[in-house]
């Protein structure tokens, strides 16, 4: 999560456990390509990627 898209880099990332209680198989960013490889895969890369 870039600093420059939150205040709170840590809680932005503690919600991501929220969003995996969702089965979704697409997510709609609402910018750049549909995301079809499930809820858990995004929130895994999310969370590889951490905070910088």
């Amino acid at each position: 999560m870039s600093r420059c898209f939150t205040h709170d880099s840590r809680a932005a990332l503690t919600a991501l456990d929220r969003l995996d209680e969702l089965t979704a198989d697409l997510l709609l960013p609402g910018h750049g390509e549909p995301f079809t490889e499930g809820v858990r895969t995004a929130t895994r890369q999310a969370r590889r990627f951490g905070v910088h």
